[in-house]
């Protein structure tokens, strides 16, 4: 994996969160890169991988839902 690319999620534009959540290490939200959409993966923001894109994340009610009912907003 590659360190330049890797980030975490509370500073990725792919994470999308409840719209009146704070963006902290605990909050959890959706990640909404087309290729990691499929799976719904739920994710804390200090989580990350390297599909990582600078940017702010997205909000739509129903991300932190189990299983996440919001549509992504990019």
């Amino acid at each position: 994996m590659s360190t330049q690319s890797w980030g975490e999620c509370m500073h990725c534009e792919w994470w999308q969160i409840e719209p009146r959540a704070a963006i902290a290490e605990h909050t959890m939200g959706l990640c909404i890169e087309n290729e990691l959409l499929p799976f719904q993966l739920l994710m804390a923001g200090d989580s990350g991988c390297n599909h990582f894109s600078d940017g702010e994340p997205a909000r739509q009610a129903g991300s932190s839902e189990r299983p996440p009912v919001a549509k992504p907003q990019r």
